[in-house]
């Protein structure tokens, strides 16, 4: 099985549509897959096919929290005044964790003379397997209000995602991955075949490429380039298009024109290979979906 997955320096350059268009092409050529959607902040792979039925939802905790036993609390404030973020406030008389402020350090435990607090294990966030309307699974995980993601959540989505494929027998994971470097990035990477990097030809998008790249090269995964918006700049194009090829040494498997048609996609939670496959961003899509499955899926 491969992992195929889409990054990007920075937000927003297209990414997910990227993603979305070549799980469906993949899908609908034969190739049996799963996707994954590991922007565990901001999840919208589902949302760009369409939506779908949740099949399971697990809980994942990573992250820690204080409880107060209020049968053991004898109310002497010292939690209140030694917690260093605040989390704890009293509340008619008596101290109450903010959950959301907690960041399960502990010194609350230490400072409580009666024993009265507890750090627990909370939960940081869910895991849901849901089916697409074109036939194959997608793997998500939503961190939960509050909580920090630290990359844990993301590498149960992978796992889960790799676990699904097996037992499908499919021949590919479709991993539409967080923006930027941070640790949710790398826990994205971390056991891909293959790299789609998405990007825009802006000096502030090299630029974060330029910091994805030092990333990806740690690992040594095999990268094709994506770039996106292509005719914003004509000018800055022709710089990225001879930095990619000549001072990285990776191949661009297509530019992709500003389309309206892919905003009106969107919009109506369908790819635009989908919502119109006339349209020039679908053209080049699903050619950059081709290639990519004749030389990582051959």
């Amino acid at each position: 099985m491969k992992e195929i997955v889409v990054v990007s320096g920075k937000g927003g350059v297209g990414k997910t549509t990227v993603a979305a268009s070549l799980a469906v092409f993949l899908a609908k050529t034969g190739t049996k897959i799963v996707a994954a959607d590991a922007d565990v902040d901001a999840p919208d792979l589902l949302l760009a096919l369409g939506g779908g039925r949740t099949i399971s939802s697990t809980e994942i905790k990573a992250s820690e929290k204080a409880t107060i036993d209020e049968s053991k609390c004898t109310e002497c404030g010292n939690c209140v005044s030694a917690c260093p973020f605040g989390a704890i406030v009293m509340d008619n008389h008596r101290p109450t964790v903010v959950r959301l402020m907690c960041e399960g350090c502990g010194v609350c435990k230490v400072v409580c003379p009666v024993d009265a607090v507890e750090v627990k294990k909370a939960v940081t966030g869910t895991l849901k397997i849901e089916d697409t309307k074109y036939g194959f699974p997608s793997v998500t995980g939503y961190l939960r209000l509050g909580e920090h993601n630290s990359g844990y959540l993301v590498a149960s989505v992978k796992n889960s995602g790799r676990k699904t494929a097996e037992d499908l027998g499919a021949k590919a994971l479709v991993v539409d991955a967080a923006p930027g470097i941070g640790c949710p990035v790398i826990a994205s990477i971390t056991g891909a075949s293959y790299v789609i990097a998405v990007t825009e030809p802006t000096p502030a998008a090299k630029r974060d490429l330029e910091r994805l790249v030092k990333v990806i090269k740690h690992f040594g995964v095999p990268v094709g380039v994506v770039i996106n918006k292509a005719n914003l700049s004509d000018d800055f194009r022709g710089v990225l298009e001879d930095w990619v090829k000549h001072e990285l040494g990776y191949q661009i498997l297509g530019e992709i024109p500003i389309d309206y048609e892919v905003v009106k996609a969107l919009v109506k939670m369908v790819p635009v290979t989908e919502f119109n496959p006339n349209a020039e961003a679908s053209k080049i899509l699903t050619a950059i979906a081709k290639r990519v499955k004749d030389e990582v899926l051959p």
